[in-house]
């Protein structure tokens, strides 16, 4: 049997807005093992980036986690501390945005941002990430 790295149960996220409550992610269930690799496909809104934000902690301040569990190695992200998600993020998991745009800033030298995470994470001093 393998061990499930990340699993997702029944997560249902909604947003609340002006006209209400908008139904992003409806019921997805998925499992991640070790070793494997997993794609989630899909239209245009049908929740593949909110489930991964989801998983990172990041959803936006209007979201809410209406049912489901996401667990990874063990533990329940939803439950997790903020202190606990950064350890994960970036180390652990790690998202690749679709829009350029609202990854790499136009104003900011693409080394500086390429470096940064290396950085926030105390894994290399400037001088070793610009290497």
């Amino acid at each position: 049997m393998r061990e499930h790295t990340l699993q997702v149960n029944h997560l249902q996220i909604a947003f609340r807005t002006g006209n209400g409550l908008v139904r992003a992610v409806r019921d997805i269930t998925f499992r991640l093992e070790k070793g494997r690799t997993l794609a989630i496909v899909g239209e245009s809104g049908s929740g593949k980036s909110v489930t991964s934000k989801a998983i990172l902690g990041i959803l936006a301040g209007n979201a809410m986690v209406e049912a489901g569990e996401i667990h990874y190695e063990g533990r329940d992200l939803l439950k997790a501390s903020e202190e606990e998600l950064c350890r994960i993020r970036g180390d652990d998991i790690a998202m690749i945005f679709q829009d350029p745009l609202s990854s790499l800033n136009p104003i900011v030298k693409i080394g500086k941002q390429l470096t940064e995470a290396m950085r926030m994470k105390n894994k290399a001093n400037r001088r070793r990430a610009r290497q």
